[in-house]
């Protein structure tokens, strides 16, 4: 059984292996580049500036110009669970070689949790390899770096949208039993998933703090670089009136002092955690659809 789920899977893994290794050398070899120059040039450098101007150096500015490994961890999960879990059970469906296997003497749990153990597992792992450099590249840069603008980039929620995914894959696969509608499926339930997730729910994993300032040059990253501004500041006059923010200011009256709701940076691995939670979570919900439906109603 794992013989032969090894040859049936082999050519994704090897893309697999090759992408993620890929993202791993691009997040590493930058790294290294930004902890060797920062000797020289401190950490006031900012991000992709504190570099040599040798070949070296050059080439991790490159890397850095074109983003390959942000957008890389951007869409590394959702590949996964498209073109490795859509087609993971939906193929054997639509071949019908689901049914030598269980003529074998394997049992339909068996064979489905083979697959998921071989396939699942190494690429959960990989997503955390890659998720985890990504971390460390940001702990190279100091610590008034704003890790918020690339929270879906980092470990633990990379490993855990990677899993989600599969888990969205592996399901839409067993429902749909075709591979090209269960991949669709699943980049569109993810998409949809994770933006919404991000848009409409992190921000309320704690609730947010206030800041009001009668400096109104002090504000958003000016205040704290390493804070998540929520939305625009809201401008006062001197009697606490509501003037407006940056887009509706201008309706009369001066501002005296104004406020803005933000997430402070010591709570970024809390909301990590939290989000790495509830996609671990959705994924053990849906992946315990996916083996009722095999076990159960696949006929």
């Amino acid at each position: 059984m794992t013989w032969v789920t090894w040859k049936q899977h082999r050519l994704e893994a090897l893309w697999a292996l090759v992408f993620a290794a890929l993202l791993a050398g691009c997040i590493g070899y930058v790294a290294i580049e930004l902890s060797v120059a920062s000797a020289n040039c401190g950490s006031s450098g900012g991000f992709g500036y504190c570099l040599s101007g040798d070949l070296f150096g050059r080439i991790a500015q490159s890397i850095l110009q074109f983003n390959l490994f942000t957008y890389g961890l951007v869409v590394l999960p959702a590949l996964a669970g498209a073109f490795i879990g859509g087609p993971l059970v939906a193929r054997e469906i639509e071949n019908g070689t689901q049914h030598l296997a269980w003529t074998q003497g394997v049992t339909r749990l068996r064979w489905l949790f083979m697959k998921l153990v071989l396939v699942v597992v190494p690429l959960v792992v990989a997503a955390a390899l890659v998720g985890y450099l990504e971390v460390v590249l940001l702990n190279v840069q100091g610590p008034q770096i704003n890790r918020w603008d690339v929270f879906d980039q980092q470990t633990p929620v990379v490993p855990a949208a990677t899993f989600f995914a599969l888990a969205l894959g592996v399901a839409f696969g067993a429902l749909i039993g075709r591979s090209v509608p269960a991949m669709g499926a699943t980049l569109v339930a993810f998409v949809i998933v994770r933006v919404g997730i991000a848009e409409l729910v992190r921000s309320h994993y704690m609730t947010p703090l206030m800041k009001t300032t009668h400096d109104l040059s002090v504000l958003g990253a000016q205040a704290d670089p390493t804070a998540w501004w929520l939305g625009f500041p809201n401008y006062y006059d001197s009697g606490g009136h509501l003037l407006g923010n940056l887009i509706g200011l201008g309706t009369g009256g001066r501002p005296s002092y104004a406020t803005q709701y933000f997430q402070p940076g010591d709570r970024f691995w809390a909301f990590q955690t939290i989000e790495s939670a509830i996609l671990t979570g959705l994924g053990l919900l849906i992946f315990g659809l996916a083996v009722y439906w095999v076990t159960r109603r696949l006929t």
